[in-house]
């Protein structure tokens, strides 16, 4: 394969932060990234729908990632990032620790999800991405997050 075909086979996605691991977004969900600054409580939500926030004009719910995955302690909102994503044309924004940066990754990079112990994490893994350094042994790890399944669960949850 040559540079360019290989180069047009990549996937970019945008690395964050939720506690100690690293996940990452289709950066052509990602419509911005945004700090948190004041959101509206929401009655009768989910405990991991933290709120809304208004941006534009748009109502956009704001959802705290290791609520969802059963951690036990909400991410603290002062000074967090919100990544707002865009799904079908509509917009969801994740809490995460902190921003990274944005990663290539070829087909061959990314694996399927391995059984992993907790269901509502599982399900919003989409696969993992391994990207090799030059010698060939793996350098970066990070879980892809399935931001359909996100989406569906905000959804559901509401209904």
């Amino acid at each position: 394969m040559n540079a360019m075909t290989e180069e047009a086979a990549r996937r970019e996605f945008l690395t964050c932060m939720l506690g100690d691991e690293t996940y990452a977004v289709d950066i052509l969900q990602v419509q911005e990234i945004r700090e948190v600054n004041e959101v509206t409580r929401v009655p009768h939500v989910p405990p991991f729908v933290r709120g809304v926030i208004n941006l534009r004009g748009a109502i956009v719910p704001i959802v705290d990632l290791g609520l969802m995955f059963g951690f036990p302690e909400p991410a603290p909102l002062a000074g967090a990032s919100a990544i707002v994503l865009d799904v079908d044309r509509r917009l969801v924004g994740l809490v995460v620790s902190r921003v990274s940066d944005v990663l290539a990754l070829a087909e061959d990079e990314i694996s399927p999800t391995p059984e992993l112990g907790t269901r509502s994490i599982a399900a919003a893994i989409a696969g993992i991405g391994t990207r090799r350094n030059a010698k060939g042994a793996d350098a970066v790890s990070v879980l892809l997050l399935d931001v359909d399944y996100v989406m569906r669960r905000v959804r559901e949850e509401r209904a």
